[in-house]
């Protein structure tokens, strides 16, 4: 009697606890990004710590692909079941602002991203004159050139000015006996928005941004954007550059230059193995400007539906502040072993000390520069990228001028702009 006294006791206790931690109230915070499951494995990590220390918070993440991120995100809005954090691309921002997807960060959280961020990396989650996220992972554009096809053509050091380009360019570029390019001395890739990403970048070196400050209008009928145009024609032109030979020949030893942004370091590293740092050299794009590029980013964002928003925007805040990783915050952390960059500025002090290479160190100097610049967050960029990728290749193929090709982008371009709230 007393042995199932005290196993009836027992299990009166035990449920009894278990009933009050069943009753807990938990709050579930749901976090959208783009990075698979490799890709997010540190940052699960965090998010368990997370709920150790903050008992009641459970952080759920869900994957999406980036190609459908928006319009599963404006779906997700409109079937009343949104998440409550985003990793958002910045030049999304605009549409899910305009429909009031997004919440404005609390005082604290601006200040702690003011002070702690990058003006470039602050500046691509600005829009309308306000702050709407955390800034995430960043890339910026440089030039990338093989040290190895420059040496052979008789040149140690790469170009730094637009007839630089052309010069050296013009000696690395081999053809067969029937004119097919072997190796292109500057090479574009052609994928997505890397056309019109390269032209910005170019535009920002050259001292001119491609749109004005209020987003309504373009600079692509300036003067600047014509001689760059014309002078990325020229390289067609003489066969230096081509469509059959890519950026993405680079790894191969068919290319001699090109533009690239620093998350292609994994995929050159892994092609060139021990070969990558005696081949890869980086240096700023090659300008007859005052010199700079262009930066992209990505920003945690809190819906503003959500009903968990003061703890989702805490969560964010602990997730970009230093930890136990070398100095690194959680999102940087995640970053790093993809060997992407940050505008957090421990973050990007804390790389400089312990990412050493000079292709890496030379993309976190071009980062810190003042001459990089935030992508313009415009209007349907995406439809924007698009209508001046069209009208770029025109004019590289000979189809037309570069002063005709951009006044027609312009025009296309600023229809749509004008469209915007």
């Amino acid at each position: 009697m007393r042995v199932g006294f005290r196993f009836l006791a027992g299990l009166a206790a035990t449920s009894l606890i278990a009933g009050q931690a069943l009753s807990r109230p938990v709050t579930v915070i749901k976090i959208a990004t783009h990075y698979n499951s490799q890709q997010i494995a540190p940052m699960l990590t965090c998010f368990r710590q997370y709920e150790a220390q903050h008992p009641g918070i459970r952080i759920v993440h869900q994957q999406v692909s980036y190609e459908d991120f928006l319009q599963t995100v404006l779906i997700s809005r409109a079937g009343r079941s949104p998440v409550d954090i985003y990793n958002l691309y910045s030049i999304w921002a605009p549409q899910l602002i305009a429909t009031g997807a997004l919440d404005v960060p609390p005082a604290d959280i601006d200040r702690f991203v003011r002070t702690n961020y990058t003006p470039a990396t602050v500046n691509a989650a600005t829009m309308k004159h306000r702050l709407w996220g955390v800034p995430t992972s960043v890339s910026v554009y440089q030039l990338v050139y093989n040290k190895k096809l420059l040496a052979a053509a008789g040149f140690l050091a790469p170009p730094k000015t637009l007839a630089d380009r052309l010069k050296i360019g013009a000696a690395i570029t081999r053809k067969n006996r029937q004119g097919n390019s072997l190796v292109g001395g500057y090479a574009f890739e052609l994928v997505g928005a890397s056309v019109t990403h390269t032209f910005y970048s170019e535009m920002y070196a050259a001292g001119v941004a491609p749109f004005t400050a209020d987003g309504r209008h373009s600079n692509l009928r300036s003067a600047a954007a014509v001689a760059i145009l014309s002078k990325q024609a020229e390289l067609f032109r003489r066969g230096i550059s081509s469509g059959s030979v890519l950026a993405a020949d680079f790894p191969g030893g068919g290319v001699g230059m090109t533009i690239m942004a620093n998350w292609m370091k994994d995929t050159l590293r892994y092609s060139l193995g021990s070969r990558f740092e005696q081949t890869v050299g980086v240096a700023p794009i090659p300008t007859d400007g005052p010199g700079g590029t262009m930066i992209y980013s990505f920003f945690w964002g809190v819906d503003r539906a959500s009903q968990v928003r003061r703890q989702s925007w805490d969560l964010l805040r602990w997730l970009d502040s230093p930890r136990g990783h070398g100095g690194l915050s959680c999102t940087g952390a995640m970053l790093a072993q993809m060997g992407d960059l940050t505008g957090n500025r421990s973050d990007l002090a804390a790389m400089r000390s312990t990412i050493s290479d000079p292709f890496s160190q030379q993309y976190i100097a071009a980062l810190r520069s003042p001459g990089a610049v935030s992508q313009p967050n415009i209007w349907h960029a995406s439809e924007v990228d698009r209508l001046l990728k069209y009208y770029i290749e025109l004019a590289w193929a000979g189809r037309m001028t570069p002063a005709a090709a951009l006044s027609a982008a312009d025009s296309d371009i600023t229809a749509i702009l004008r469209e915007q709230p």
